[in-house]
């Protein structure tokens, strides 16, 4: 008798849980027509994600069976890849579909749902507007002594592995990362660099992890498997002390701005000083303490994970490419090394061989390798394939920067090949484009600029003598799971 009860509550629960799983027939109608794995009932292909080595190596091997775009299930969720210049020009360059996906959804408890990053087109309609003015070349070139003075604080941090063996570079970038925009967004200094424990520091590493880990992997987006796993179970106190602290530093941001007796001050005096962007949202905003506290999180979530990993994949490749290291030598001598001088905001801006040596590793190491939108209307793509309203488009732009019919010989780092313009204006999108595109992407240039040239000016770059080659994954960033190690030397001018 309790066999027979056991088997039939079993089958209904399995046909009930196919039942809520199981692809719309519009869904399936469209969605089969386009090439891509055969999937399986109720997990689509999950469990195939589930059992790759990485997910990154897996979107490759489809893209290279199936072409330039693919499908794929992740249980009744229709997903489409897409790795040609004319579909991803189709999606950014439309105001059509600015909403994300609904996995941003899950970064919410972290980063909200009021900041550029998660929010929906409504809301960031209103914040791009009131944001944009702020991201003007005043505030760059004000932004610099900071960016300079952690630039230098990086290169001391460096002197103790000089000469020694291969190392994890990533964990120098991030703290100095960290340090540039706790200082530039918030208007705090937490020194991460000098002083190595830091409990707001150590508390959003691993939020981000966690949070990255659960969006990039489907199985952990249900709330109760996420809170069993490792990423999950200290979550919300680590979100409690994030939190805490961004409050803090706002408070203070107020009181000091409200005590302050000539509020223009900063623009009248002769020398500009460094005005943090919390600022402008206290001073030039409507925004809510809500908003404000979304917006601040955003931008210290993208202003430092993503120039950590982009810095540290370029001392990669430049140490694994002497000559290209020596003719960007050649340039930071030439354009930034004079007796008594300090370089200016154009003295970067004029690094043209450093632009494409950074360009080249957004390339081959796209930082936001995979940017998925809500698909809000039927959409029928220039490559002839229909997309039903209710699907993901995922826009893999790392696949797209590597093929080898838009860029040659896309295993081999050449800076030069942005010498020219790109055949197609779509094919190369390291910062998104079109009306979401990154409304950062200046600043970051500039941070990337300051702190590969005061690196390269102190040290020389040598590769590493163990590790061969990365393993990469992608997750919200590109990341190695075999670290970015090199080695370094001292350089004599």
């Amino acid at each position: 008798m309790f066999l027979f009860v056991f088997l039939a509550v079993s089958i209904i629960a399995f046909l009930y849980i196919y039942k809520v799983t199981k692809p719309s027939p519009r869904h399936l109608e469209y969605g089969n027509k386009i090439p891509g794995p055969k999937p399986v009932p109720i997990f689509g292909n999950a469990l195939e994600l589930m059992q790759a080595k990485t997910v990154y190596e897996k979107w490759v091997e489809l893209s290279k069976k199936y072409g330039p775009i693919f499908r794929l299930w992740v249980g009744k969720d229709l997903f489409v890849v897409i790795t040609n210049p004319d579909d991803t020009e189709a999606f950014l360059s439309r105001a059509r579909f600015l909403n994300k996906s609904n996995s941003y959804r899950l970064l919410d408890p972290w980063l909200g749902d009021k900041g550029l990053l998660t929010s929906d087109e409504e809301v960031w309609r209103l914040h791009r507007k009131q944001i944009t003015p702020s991201f003007h070349f005043k505030m760059l070139e004000n932004a610099m002594p900071m960016i300079t003075e952690n630039a230098q604080i990086l290169c001391q941090q460096l002197k103790n592995k000089a000469d020694q063996p291969e190392f994890d570079i990533q964990e120098f970038f991030q703290r100095c990362s960290f340090d540039i925009i706790c200082e530039t967004a918030m208007g705090a200094k937490y020194q991460t660099q000098t002083s190595k424990n830091n409990v707001f520091f150590d508390s959003l590493r691993k939020v981000c992890k966690a949070s990255i880990a659960r969006v990039a992997q489907p199985w952990l987006h249900p709330e109760f498997i996420f809170k069993l796993c490792k990423y999950g179970r200290n979550y919300d106190e680590l979100l409690s002390v994030l939190e805490k602290e961004r409050k803090k530093v706002i408070i203070e941001r107020k009181s000091v701005l409200e005590k302050s007796l000539d509020k223009n001050q900063i623009t009248r005096s002769k020398k500009p000083q460094p005005q943090p962007f919390l600022d402008f949202l206290l001073k030039e905003s409507n925004f809510t303490d809500k908003e404000i506290d979304d917006e601040v999180q955003n931008f210290m979530f993208a202003g430092h994970d993503t120039t950590t990993s982009a810095m540290s994949f370029c001392m990669y490749a430049l140490s694994n490419n002497e000559r290209v290291q020596n003719k960007l030598v050649e340039e930071l001598k030439s354009v930034l090394v004079r007796e008594n001088y300090e370089p200016t905001y154009h003295d970067y801006m004029n690094l043209k061989y450093l632009e494409m040596i950074i360009k080249e590793t957004l390339r081959m190491y796209t930082t936001v390798p995979m940017i998925a939108r809500k698909v809000d209307e039927d959409f029928k793509l220039p490559s002839g394939y229909f997309i039903p309203a209710g699907s993901l488009a995922n826009l893999f732009l790392q696949r797209m920067h590597n093929d080898e019919d838009l860029f040659p010989n896309p295993e081999q780092f050449i800076p030069e090949r942005f010498e020219d313009v790109t055949k197609h204006p779509f094919q190369f999108v390291p910062f998104s484009a079109g009306p979401r595109n990154c409304i950062g992407q200046k600043f970051a240039m500039l941070e990337m600029k300051i702190c590969i040239s005061t690196v390269l000016l102190k040290y020389k770059l040598l590769p590493a003598t163990k590790t061969k080659k990365l393993t990469l994954e992608f997750n919200v960033v590109l990341r190695s799971l075999n670290k970015i190690p090199i080695r370094l030397t001292p350089r004599n001018l």
